[in-house]
């Protein structure tokens, strides 16, 4: 919610609810919907009043709350390896748009390169920036794994900085697991022993190939980090119990997660 606030700021859009208050909202909607598993959107956007190219002089900014079931994003093989590919699409550069900003008109880049992607024959794209480095997947940040140690780029490589990525981070030192924060280029990913992506959506998930370089389907890494990563959002591990909103009693059986 910190970064939907500070994303709509960006954009000028004036959210008119405390961080509490939109926090409560989403437990309220989850709470309304019989969903065993949900993924849930905050939206803000200006609402009625004029057509405007500057619409934070003209319009009011509306907050809707949306929620979806999910289940696997890629599939049933998605734990098994999903099949990437380099899109011929560039990841747009901050110069044009603050690619640290989730916003919706950013995704119009995402859809071009997952069409392509998916038109081809593959799961996913994996775009490069405007240098020809790694940046990111249609919607999810990138990691890669060499000889035990771990990488993943940040905003100077024009990327979102996901909270999913955020979360893998802090469980890698609690693994012992060492990562370092730096640019990724393509021979870094083609000499990687394991690469995977991480996002709210794809939660985490391996990488089994890209385009034709196929990756070891022994993935000691990424099952560790798989493991920490579902232990701690399910509420299984009390140092990330901070991580879990309980939105029913947990005697009636039935707990939802925010991730």
């Amino acid at each position: 919610m910190e970064r939907f606030v500070r994303s709509a700021g960006v954009y000028s859009l004036d959210i008119p609810y405390g961080l509490d208050e939109l926090c409560d909202v989403v437990v309220e909607t989850l709470a309304a919907n019989d969903l065993e598993s949900a993924y849930i959107r905050p939206l803000a956007f200006f609402g009625e009043k004029t057509i405007s190219l500057a619409p934070s002089l003209h319009c009011p900014t509306h907050v809707l709350i949306a929620l979806r079931a999910l289940g696997d994003y890629f599939g049933e093989g998605q734990a098994a390896g999903i099949r990437t590919t380099i899109s011929p699409w560039r990841k747009f550069s901050s110069k044009a748009l603050p690619s640290t900003v989730k916003a919706c008109g950013h995704y119009a880049n995402s859809v071009l390169a997952m069409q392509d992607a998916v038109a081809r024959g593959f799961d996913e794209a994996i775009l490069l920036n405007d240098r020809g480095e790694v940046a990111e997947g249609t919607g999810e940040n990138v990691f890669v794994v060499k000889d035990g140690n771990l990488r993943t780029n940040d905003r100077s490589a024009d990327v979102l900085q996901g909270i999913t990525r955020a979360s893998v981070i802090d469980l890698c030192a609690q693994l012992d697991l060492p990562v370092e924060v730096s640019s990724i280029e393509l021979d870094d990913l083609y000499a990687a022993d394991e690469v995977f992506f991480t996002g709210t959506a794809v939660e985490v998930t391996p990488i089994a190939c890209v385009d034709e370089h196929v990756f070891a389907l022994d993935r000691p890494i990424v099952s560790r980090i798989r493991a920490a990563y579902q232990k701690a959002t399910m509420g299984d591990d009390p140092r990330h119990r901070d991580w879990v909103t309980f939105v029913r009693e947990a005697s009636k059986g039935a707990v939802a997660d925010l991730r």
